[in-house]
């Protein structure tokens, strides 16, 4: 692979001396330190659900404007995580992902002082723009940071493993403080340790700038944040406009225009944000869908879980939380036997043999549930989906990065990112309409259940045909 490796700033580091040689435990810290911040992102995604009644009753809110303070976020991070990606290159890893988390930081705490429905929707759009600063920044700088591919690999996977962690013990968490210190607690949360985390970051991580001086491309980043943004938006609102919403179908519009100017734009600018021949090799597009096609099967049967343990089972809350504890544990144990399988297992056959697990688990999990079988085996069930959808992450993860130049790293993870988060957006959507439309709830979770196997077998085929290739592109 063509290596554009990174050069110290002729500033002075984090440690005080440009281009001193970053020791093991720096690095590890460093991991965590970034990583955990893209924990608070990803958390803040999932933990405000929980507080939804409360915040109704608090703020007198509409159903539709819970839906916008729950979406806000995720639509502004997917419209903007690109760009973050693209600044994090142009500006250096380390300066995006230290703004982002001020910005987060400060944006929680407006969140949480919000006395009206309209001000907290606005904070956590805010919320949503300082995640997709540092979200891309900080997967940057893992790989800048560890040269070492084994290394990388097994950083990458803490990296992933943390993420999927925060996605499912959100409901936990945010349960715990709404039942203790009341809806505000869940944004309030963020503020010490943003503060701490940025404290920590300013000090450890070091300072280290790719030599890129490429003009911005303003085109093509007006015309993604549009494309991203239309896209979200038709995702979040077609579950509750239905498929033959003026709304929805303006959006599908304004996206598929933005899509199109976006690539003449990119294919006649001199300095494109996304590389055009990028979209040349097979084996890039392929992992991007797969971790598209994971976050629609991931967060579709999440939320359908959460709806049916909730309304079938009559469990409250804190008590959904908590039955979905073993897919929060799963996932870790997945990203670990991912770390551990790299080297001795090819990528493809990792990435498809755990996603074909996981469709199994999915279908066996519906089946359980539905017929209210004893709870071992549906805690079983839930923990080897979970395990299997989180070890397909990493080496998904590692084959995007291998595919471009270490000086772009920031872009690919932002268009990775996006493609996720609107991937989570569409299973989300897909899990609302079937428990809509669905006579019957456990219709709906067999609907989503079938939708989520049949994604990741094409995921897995995905794998199979092109991630075996393994090419790698030049420039």
């Amino acid at each position: 692979m063509k290596r554009c490796n990174f050069q110290e700033n002729s500033e002075a580091d984090a440690s005080g001396i440009s281009g001193e040689p970053i020791s093991p435990l720096r690095r590890t810290l460093a991991l965590w330190l970034v990583a955990g911040g893209m924990f608070m992102a990803v958390l803040d995604a999932t933990i405000v659900n929980v507080a939804l009644p409360t915040i109704r009753s608090d703020l007198n809110a509409t159903i539709g404007g819970l839906a916008w303070i729950v979406d806000a976020y995720t639509l502004s991070m997917a419209a903007l995580i690109l760009a973050g990606g693209i600044l994090a290159d142009r500006w250096g890893a380390k300066r995006i992902y230290l703004l982002g988390l001020a910005l987060f930081a400060a944006a929680s705490t407006f969140c949480g002082t919000s006395g009206a429905v309209t001000w907290l929707v606005a904070a956590r759009l805010a919320q949503g723009i300082g995640a997709a600063l540092f979200l891309p920044a900080s997967l940057a700088i893992v790989r800048g940071i560890f040269d070492d591919p084994k290394e990388r690999a097994r950083a990458i996977a803490t990296w992933a493993g943390i993420a999927s962690l925060a996605a499912a013990v959100g409901p936990v968490v945010g349960g715990l403080l709404v039942g203790g210190f009341g809806w505000p607690s869940v944004f309030f949360v963020n503020v010490p340790i943003g503060l701490l985390a940025f404290g920590l970051t300013a000090w450890i991580v070091p300072l280290r700038l790719a030599h890129d001086a490429k003009q911005f491309d303003w085109g093509g980043q007006l015309t993604s944040i549009v494309m991203l943004g239309a896209l979200c938006f038709a995702a979040i609102e077609l579950p509750e406009q239905g498929i033959k919403s003026l709304a929805v179908w303006l959006a599908v519009a304004i996206a598929a225009s933005s899509a199109m100017s976006w690539f003449l734009i990119e294919r006649c600018s001199h300095d494109p944000m996304v590389p055009l021949v990028w979209f040349r090799n097979p084996v890039f597009i392929a992992a991007n869908l797969i971790g598209c096609l994971v976050y629609v099967g991931y967060f579709g049967m999440l939320f359908i879980l959460s709806l049916y343990l909730h309304s079938d089972y009559g469990l409250g809350a804190r008590q959904t939380g908590l039955a979905l504890l073993p897919v929060a544990a799963s996932l870790s144990v997945g990203n670990l036997i991912a770390g551990k399988l790299h080297g001795r297992m090819p990528p493809h056959h990792l990435i498809a043999g755990s996603l074909t697990v996981a469709a199994l688990s999915a279908l066996l999990a519906a089946k359980l549930l539905t017929g209210h079988v004893s709870w071992p085996g549906i805690i079983a069930a839930q923990a080897i989906f979970g395990a299997g959808t989180s070890a397909s992450v990493p080496p998904m993860i590692t084959v995007v990065l291998e595919q471009i130049p270490e000086t772009a790293s920031g872009v690919a993870s932002g268009l990775l990112n996006a493609l996720r988060q609107l991937g989570s957006l569409f299973g989300v959507a897909i899990a609302s309409a079937a428990s809509t439309l669905a006579p019957q709830l456990p219709i709906a979770m067999w609907i989503m259940a079938a939708v989520a196997a049949a994604v990741y077998v094409f995921a897995a085929a995905l794998a199979i045909v092109w991630v075996r290739q393994r090419g790698v592109q030049e420039g």
